[in-house]
């Protein structure tokens, strides 16, 4: 959305977005989930949870291979060290 837009809802009836990336390991696999929610006046008008890609490790390198077009590889990679690795 337009930074204006988000402005203005932010202002007059308290719009909230939250994005976190969430990282489930399961079977040698580190699966990766996009959670989006989204509240006005602090109640929560919607939420999303989508699968984005799966992180798994080959001779000591880790490798994502993304479910989707994703634009965001850079913030997965990133929440993905500080969480897991470091």
């Amino acid at each position: 959305m337009d930074k204006h837009i988000i402005s203005f809802l932010e202002d007059i009836v308290g719009y909230e977005e939250i994005q976190e990336y969430e990282f489930e390991k399961l079977y040698g696999f580190t699966f990766v989930f996009k959670k989006a929610i989204f509240t006005i006046n602090d109640k929560i008008s919607s939420a999303e949870i989508k699968p984005v890609g799966i992180i798994f490790e080959e001779n000591g390198e880790y490798y994502l291979a993304p479910i989707d077009v994703i634009d965001e590889i850079e913030q997965v990679v990133k929440e993905f060290v500080e969480k897991e690795i470091i």
